[in-house]
């Protein structure tokens, strides 16, 4: 028979098919039948041409993908594809109806065919249930990146191409790209993909930035792959210095920075400076300095002097430009103190403008030396440390106290070396006589401290019974009965009081001072000033014997410079020997000089000592003119002459104060073309 099918509503033949005997309708889907005859069945979609296979009976029923048939007196029920069907669908792009289709069940691959169909015609619901039969995440993704496209309005063939580049179809999707002007997109496909060979070729006649950008990627990869020096090539092809530096930097490689240094524009400064800091590391001085001087970046340039300490040239650079003193002096001095120039340094820390600093740090070294009993250090601070009281006493006169108090423990601590040597080491240079003109001398200071006085006290006794000062020796041991002596020296000092017991009550006679103002000789234990006339002794820092010294002062109406033209005058011819014999006559009253007594003094004779203010300069006569006496210019320390030469030519310097001559050095110096160019 015939099988005629009508539509329900409008009673339309849709259509028919011959040499049928049985048919069925899918219980599942209204749109699908199935009908047998001439031993054949036929699974027919809506209105496409029928598929057919072999089958022998007659089809009873169709529910979802199983038809059921009887043959003979046998029912069988057999499942049918229902792939052609669903690709007549997709060929009327009926999606809808092709995923109802599919839901009656089909293969996964039929559902990826049917997944990409939709995504590309942009059914993406479709193509979203589909992935998701087959859980494809990927294309998931991409439906959904697609779906946020569509949202922001982006154009379809942005959507299609992004379909290619998922697909594996890159080519395809590039063109898309550039077609319709988004190079950017095809760079960032084929870098990531790095097929670089082929972004060459599609962007050949891309413009210059979208180019340099690949070369960008490419040197990127080339890094990546730890080929560093053609990432670094292809960084400075591509104008990207900074990543091209810090490859270049990192591999050590000198010769392509110096290179891609000749080539850079001046206006690039951060980069040029990179490149200058690290040739500074690597000490190529002399091409760091002329990139600096290159970019004017004059204070790169004084870092550079100042970190490779070529302090000329730092010199050179902050006198031209006073405000980078504070660059170059701070540091300067901090390298001069670490070096044990601390004169020096203190010098520069004021330059720098950093006093306080300068002030904190000598303190601290002068507490460091008293701890570790480094007298003659700690005298040579506190020295210093008077320096900068008195300088600052202008703004300040209370500093002038502690100028007076630090200049004092400087001479007690420079002393006492003398004597802490002498009992800490086996042998001593020293002869008996200094060693017990110094012990008197600080025997009769103020207390110091570490300055001890069972020290002093004991070497006066052992060196005073020494020499025949028998008297001096007795007041020392009687000192010392009141002092606590360590266990060491308790025995020894026993003994010395026991055997001073059998000596007389008296003193030599020649180690007795003088005092050159009364020509009175003074106990051994009258002190630091004459006993009868009260003036105060002046000693040698070398031996401290008293030395031939009085101090006198000018008439107030005479200035110190009118005073030093007069005494360095010409005499007249019938000057006398002591112009201040008379006044050495009358006693605990000051020696006064006026115009006509300095005219007669010869100027061998005097020494002054020139105090910087608030300070007045200081006179002395020399009684004994035949005894040559120096007086330091820097300390104003009163010495023999030849003593003081003796040690000026093995320490290289005062043996109290150190003052030297300039130190020089050989550091290259920026020459005033350079500066000039700067």
């Amino acid at each position: 028979g015939v099988c005629m099918t009508f539509d329900a509503n409008t009673k339309q033949l849709l259509f028919q098919e011959p040499a049928c005997n049985s048919v069925a309708w899918n219980a599942d889907h209204e749109n699908l039948l199935c009908y047998s005859g001439g031993g054949a069945l036929s699974i027919k979609a809506h209105n496409f041409p029928a598929y057919q296979q072999r089958m022998q009976g007659f089809v009873v029923g169709f529910s979802g993908k199983r038809v059921f048939c009887l043959h003979m007196f046998a029912m069988s029920a057999m499942e049918v594809p229902l792939s052609n069907q669903l690709y007549q669908y997709l060929e009327q792009k009926m999606y809808k109806e092709a995923y109802e289709l599919a839901t009656l069940g089909v293969t996964e691959g039929d559902w990826t065919i049917l997944g990409h169909d939709a995504l590309e015609d942009l059914e993406l619901d479709v193509a979203k249930k589909a992935f998701h039969r087959v859980k494809d995440t990927r294309f998931l993704q991409l439906v959904f990146e697609i779906e946020e496209m569509k949202k922001r309005g982006e154009k379809k063939e942005l959507m299609l191409a992004y379909m290619k580049a998922y697909q594996g179809r890159f080519r395809e999707a590039a063109l898309l790209f550039q077609n319709n002007g988004f190079e950017q997109k095809t760079l960032e496909m084929f870098t990531d993909l790095r097929m670089f060979d082929q972004a060459q070729e599609l962007l050949s006649t891309a413009s210059g930035e979208t180019q340099k950008a690949l070369m960008r990627r490419r040197a990127d990869w080339a890094r990546d792959s730890n080929e560093p020096r053609v990432a670094a090539e292809m960084f400075v092809a591509s104008g990207d210095y900074d990543k091209a530096i810090k490859l270049m930097i990192e591999n050590d490689w000198i010769d392509m920075l110096v290179n891609l240094m000749h080539r850079m524009d001046r206006s690039d400064v951060d980069a040029l400076r990179t490149i200058g800091a690290y040739l500074v590391r690597k000490e190529e001085y002399t091409l760091a300095s002329q990139l600096f001087i290159s970019i004017n970046d004059i204070r790169a340039l004084v870092n550079m002097h100042v970190t490779a300490a070529h302090w000329n040239d730092a010199f050179a650079i902050a006198s031209r430009y006073p405000k980078y003193n504070e660059d170059v002096y701070l540091p300067y001095a901090r390298w001069l103190a670490e070096n044990d120039r601390f004169e020096e340094a203190q010098k520069a820390y004021h330059m720098a403008g950093h006093d306080v600093e300068a002030l904190w740090v000598l303190e601290q070294l002068t507490e460091n030396a008293v701890k570790e009993d480094r007298f003659l250090d700690a005298g040579y601070y506190h020295w210093m440390l008077s320096s900068q009281y008195l300088e600052r006493c202008a703004n300040n006169p209370q500093l002038l106290n502690k100028f007076k108090e630090s200049s004092n423990k400087a001479d007690c601590y420079y002393a006492f070396d003398a004597i802490h040597r002498y009992l800490a080491e086996p042998f001593t240079s020293r002869p008996p006589e200094a060693l017990v003109n110094i012990a008197r001398f600080l025997a009769f200071q103020e207390e110091v401290h570490k300055v001890s006085r069972v020290a002093i006290m004991y070497t006066l006794a052992k060196q005073g019974r020494a020499l025949g000062a028998y008297k001096l020796a007795r007041y020392a041991l009687e000192q010392l009965s009141y002092l606590k002596a360590p266990a060491r020296f308790e025995k020894l000092i026993g003994i010395a009081t026991v055997m001073i017991r059998a000596k007389p009550f008296t003193d030599a006679k020649e180690l007795l001072p003088m005092c050159y103002r009364c020509g009175l000789a003074n106990p051994l234990t009258g002190g630091n000033a004459c006993i009868h006339c009260k003036t105060q002794f002046i000693f040698s820092f070398v031996s401290f014997e008293v030395l031939p010294l009085v101090e006198f002062e000018v008439a107030e109406d005479i200035l110190a410079d009118e005073a030093r033209h007069l005494i360095e005058a010409e005499p007249p011819l019938s000057t006398t020997e002591n112009p201040f014999q008379k006044q050495f006559q009358v006693k605990n009253a000051p020696i006064v000089a006026d115009r006509q007594t300095l005219l007669n003094l010869e100027k061998n004779q005097v020494i002054i000592a020139e105090w910087p203010q608030p300070l007045k300069t200081r006179f002395y006569f020399n009684i004994i003119p035949e005894i040559s006496i120096t007086i330091c210019s820097s300390c104003f320390r009163m010495f023999h002459m030849d003593d003081f030469e003796m040690l000026y030519l093995r320490s290289g310097g005062c043996p109290f104060c150190r003052s030297v001559s300039q130190r020089k050095t050989d550091e290259m110096i920026t020459d005033d073309e350079e500066l000039d160019a700067i």
